[in-house]
């Protein structure tokens, strides 16, 4: 017998076995056609027009038989009737543990994964974020640990530190202290020495927000501060002197007046600027060995606290004795 087509066998069935009681069919006939169904069913099944004319309307399955399992073996992808007709799946499914994350498609629809942050801002992050002590693990735009955070936690210490770069940290205890504003810190220092002794050349020991000195005349000064360091000129300058040429011992001290009272500039046309005079008791102007400065005030884009209100009270006479 063969694998005939099926209409081949439809052919051949009405040929071996005509519409007629002559006893001209005998049993070979109808065997052969019999077999030859047998043997042609399969083919005649796959090559059936399953998907339009004759789908399949019940469940398949490649049942389990004598220790072996059937499959479906499809050669050329599986299409699913509710899905894009062009994206044809034709390689297994990898499993949960075989998908690549950057092969995921629709990642930025919904919010179904509380432990991450949406990238469009739209809801914070719920609950801590622990970091390890590492020195790798920084917080940056470049991961550079010269620009960014770190946090370090000591299970050992009631204390954590805060890294701001490579060269600034701060340690906070759990003891309930904290640092409530920036506004508390001066944001500019100096110490020179305005004695003179080259050329009324004045000598800046240390400084900081400052960017330059200058020497106008005996005891008389003009700092110029670093651009964007102040909001305005109403910040608070704080100058001490010691009001002599020496300062090798406590005794090197005169009675003496520092003024601070010029103050010009608006970081626009020219730098802030501030007048630094010393005069000791006798009213005399004094280039000083040892001359310090601080000062505090709103940093440049900072907000200044309002609703201070100044008052006066009530002058009342008092009779002359």
């Amino acid at each position: 017998m063969a694998i005939r087509k099926q209409s081949d066998i439809h052919d051949k069935i009405i040929s071996d076995i005509p519409d007629n009681n002559a006893g001209l069919v005998s049993a070979k006939d109808v065997r052969d056609n019999m077999v030859d169904i047998v043997d042609s069913i399969n083919n005649i099944v796959a090559s059936g027009d399953t998907d339009g004319v004759y789908p399949f309307t019940r469940n398949v399955r490649a049942k389990q038989k004598d220790g072996a399992y059937g499959e479906f073996i499809a050669e050329s992808g599986i299409t699913f009737a509710n899905g894009v007709s062009s994206a044809t799946q034709i390689y297994p499914y990898p499993g949960a543990g075989g998908i690549e994350h950057d092969k995921l498609a629709n990642l930025s629809v919904g919010d179904d994964h509380l432990q991450y942050l949406p990238i469009d801002g739209t809801r914070s992050m719920e609950g801590p974020l622990a970091m390890d002590s590492l020195a790798s693990s920084w917080i940056g735009s470049s991961g550079d640990p010269e620009f960014g955070l770190r946090f370090t936690h000591y299970d050992h210490l009631p204390m954590q530190q805060v890294n701001v770069g490579s060269g600034t940290q701060f340690h906070f205890n759990n003891d309930g202290s904290r640092i409530s504003t920036g506004k508390g810190t001066a944001k500019a220092w100096i110490n020179f020495d305005g004695s003179g002794t080259v050329e009324y050349m004045p000598v800046v020991r240390s400084s900081y927000n400052i960017d330059s000195l200058e020497h106008i005349d005996i005891g008389k000064y003009k700092l110029t501060f670093t651009s964007g360091t102040f909001l305005d000129n109403y910040y608070v300058a704080i100058g001490n002197s010691n009001s002599t040429t020496a300062a090798g011992s406590q005794e090197d001290f005169d009675l003496n007046t520092v003024g601070l009272v010029m103050r010009q500039g608006d970081d626009l046309s020219t730098l802030r600027t501030l007048t630094y005079v010393c005069r000791n008791d006798n009213g005399e102007y004094v280039d000083s060995e040892m001359n310090d400065l601080v000062v505090f005030g709103h940093g440049s884009g900072t907000a200044p606290a309002t609703g201070v209100i100044g008052t006066t009270g009530v002058i009342s006479s008092v009779p002359a004795p």
